[in-house]
């Protein structure tokens, strides 16, 4: 590894499997002290446990982030630790696949409320110290499914992506004058715990692929910003 995130802090959301692993443990590796964020408490020491058994440095708080308070608590215990945060990414998520006629409004409204609502809340509890400090950077994690026409059982999900990447967008130009970069990263079918436990399918991409990604981007000069990154299976259906 390159020390590509030497003296950075990074806070990352549903740290404790998948991608928000992924992402963890690869900026750790980079250098970066890592503060970690789930509702799933032993899970998440477990991937605090795996970062400072190889010497990185990272610390688990647990919290919804349905919950702004929650996440404001969690945000603090971490600054408090580790320093101001220089990067967020949002990695927290689930999915609810059904046809639209079997979608109920519980459905609808914890998708929404996790995907959408928590992306917008973690900034809410991060984002106003980086304005304060004039710099940092914002990575949400949306999908593929917010740049696709649509597929078969995916209308739920992929409205709560659509509303990240425009959230993501919109937050790009408020936050530009303000020193802050923002990222949306719209990854493909990738085989992680978001559907339970990975199958193991060879023709699906994997976290590391969506966390490589995520180092792309935080690891761009200080005067560049990628506003967003599409990528996916050669032959996903884009």
């Amino acid at each position: 590894m390159s020390n590509a995130l030497k003296g950075q802090i990074a806070i990352i959301t549903g740290a404790a499997h998948g991608m928000g692993e992924a992402v963890a443990k690869t900026y750790a590796a980079e250098g970066a002290a890592v503060g970690l964020i789930d509702r799933q408490g032993e899970a998440l020491q477990k991937v605090v446990a795996d970062i400072q058994a190889v010497g990185g440095k990272a610390i688990g708080q647990v919290a919804d982030v349905r919950d702004l308070a929650a996440l404001q608590r969690a945000v603090e215990a971490i600054e408090s630790t580790l320093g101001p945060a220089d990067i967020l990414v949002n990695c927290a998520g689930l999915g609810i696949y059904k046809p639209f006629t079997d979608l109920t409004e519980e459905d609808w409204d914890t998708t929404f409320d996790v995907n959408a609502k928590g992306t917008f809340l973690t900034c809410k509890a991060v984002v106003p110290g980086m304005i304060e400090r004039g710099r940092g950077l914002v990575i949400n994690i949306a999908s593929l499914a917010a740049l696709m026409l649509g597929f078969d059982r995916g209308s739920c999900y992929s409205a709560s992506k659509y509303a990240v990447r425009g959230f993501s967008s919109f937050l790009f130009r408020e936050l530009r004058p303000k020193g802050i970069k923002v990222c949306c990263l719209c990854p493909g079918t990738t085989d992680s715990h978001f559907r339970g436990q990975p199958t193991g399918n060879p023709n699906w991409m994997v976290p590391q692929d969506v966390a490589n990604a995520a180092l792309f981007v935080a690891t761009q000069r200080e005067r560049v910003n990628v506003a967003e990154v599409a990528f996916g299976m050669i032959n996903e259906g884009w």
